[in-house]
C-alpha cells in the first residue's frame, strides 16, 4: 500500500469472494461493461494488478487532487468505471501527474477501447519515461490490439530478469495471451494448433510461464496443460493406422521374398533389388501415413476453423 493513501490496494483481500475468486463487475454496474464469467477474470486482473506497484509519487499534488485520485482508484479496482473516469479527469485537471493518465487508460482498456487507452499510457510515459505502470499498461493495450507477441518481446527486453512478483505476473499473463493469439480458433471458440510455428510458439510460451513461477494458479496450470498438449502434439501416429500397418508389412514381406529368392538362386542383383524395393516402399509408406498428432487434429477440425492463427 502507498504510505498515506486511504485506499486499500490489497485487491485480493477486498475484492475476492468467499472462494477467493476475482469478481467480475456486472453489466450496468456504474458504467462497467464486464459480463460475468471466467473468461473475463484474466483481462480484468491485467487492468488493475499493476497498481500494487503504485509509488508515493502518485499521491503528490494538492489535497484536492489526492482526494480525487484516491476515489478514482478505489472506484477502478471495484469496477465502477464511470465513477473512476470522472475522478481521474478531475485529478488530472488539478495537477500534472502521469498516474492520472494511467488511470484513465485503465478505464478505456477495461472497456475494450485499447486505442484510447494507448494514447493515455503514451502521454503518461512522455511525462515519466521510467514509469513502470505506464509501460505495463501500454503492453496490455498492445495485447488487446492483437500483438501479444510484440508486447511479450518488449516486456522481456525491459523486465525479463525482474524478481518483482507483479512484473513477473504481467510477463506470464502476456505470454499466455501470446499462446492464445497464435493458435487458430474454431467456431465454438476452441483453440487449435494448426502449424509447426504455432506449436513452437506455444511450447516457448508455456515453458516461459512455468519458468516465471508466478503465484497465479490459473496461469501455472494453463501453462502445464499447454505444454502437455504440445508434447502430445509432437508424437507420431499412423493414419489411417490399419492401412498403414498392413502396407508396411506387405512392403517388408515383398522385399524379404525377393532377397530370399535371390539368395537361393545366387542372384546378387535380385538380392539388392529386394533390399532397395523393400526399403523404398517402407519409406514411402512412412512419409504418406505417419503424421504428428497436432497435424491430424488440425485436419480433423479444418472445416470448423473460424479464424486462422499465425502460420
Amino acid at each position: 500500500m502507498v504510505p498515506g493513501m486511504p485506499v486499500n490496494l490489497n485487491f485480493r483481500d477486498d475484492l475476492a469472494g468467499p472462494t477467493g475468486s476475482w469478481p467480475s463487475p456486472s453489466v450496468g454496474e456504474s458504467g462497467s461493461v464486464w459480463p460475468r464469467g471466467d473468461p473475463v477474470l484474466r483481462t480484468w486482473q491485467d487492468v488493475i494488478e499493476k497498481w500494487r506497484l503504485s509509488p508515493p509519487e502518485a499521491q503528490e499534488g494538492p489535497t484536492e487532487s489526492r482526494l480525487y485520485f484516491d476515489r478514482a482508484l478505489s472506484a477502478l479496482v471495484k469496477g465502477r468505471l464511470d465513477d473512476a473516469a470522472v475522478d481521474f479527469e478531475r485529478a488530472a485537471a488539478t495537477r500534472e501527474c502521469a498516474y492520472d493518465d494511467i488511470g484513465l487508460g485503465d478505464v478505456f482498456l477495461a472497456r475494450g477501447r485499447w486505442r484510447a487507452a494507448a494514447l493515455h499510457y503514451r502521454r503518461a510515459a512522455e511525462r515519466d519515461p521510467d514509469n513502470v505502470l505506464a509501460v505495463l499498461g501500454m503492453s496490455q493495450a498492445r495485447v488487446a490490439s492483437g500483438d501479444a507477441q510484440g508486447a511479450a518481446a518488449e516486456l522481456e527486453a525491459r523486465f525479463g530478469g525482474s524478481t518483482d512478483p507483479v512484473v513477473r505476473y504481467y510477463l506470464a499473463s502476456t505470454w499466455c495471451s501470446v499462446s492464445e493469439q497464435v493458435r487458430s480458433r474454431t467456431a465454438d471458440d476452441a483453440l487449435v494448433i494448426t502449424s509447426e510455428h504455432q506449436l513452437d510458439v506455444c511450447e516457448a510460451a508455456a515453458r516461459r510461464i512455468i519458468d516465471l513461477d508466478v503465484r497465479d494458479a490459473e496461469l501455472r496450470r494453463g501453462a502445464e496443460l499447454l505444454l502437455d498438449e504440445v508434447t502430445a502434439g509432437r508424437r507420431w501416429r499412423w493414419q489411417p493406422e490399419g492401412i498403414a500397418v498392413s502396407l508396411a508389412v506387405l512392403a517388408v514381406s515383398l522385399g524379404l521374398i525377393l532377397v530370399a529368392v535371390g539368395g537361393l538362386a545366387g542372384n546378387v542383383s535380385l538380392v539388392i533389388a529386394g533390399v532397395l524395393l523393400g526399403g523404398g516402399l517402407l519409406y514411402l509408406i512412412v512419409v504418406r501415413f505417419r503424421r504428428q498428432t497436432w497435424r491430424s487434429r488440425a485436419d480433423e477440425l479444418a472445416e470448423s476453423i473460424a479464424r486462422r492463427g499465425k502460420q
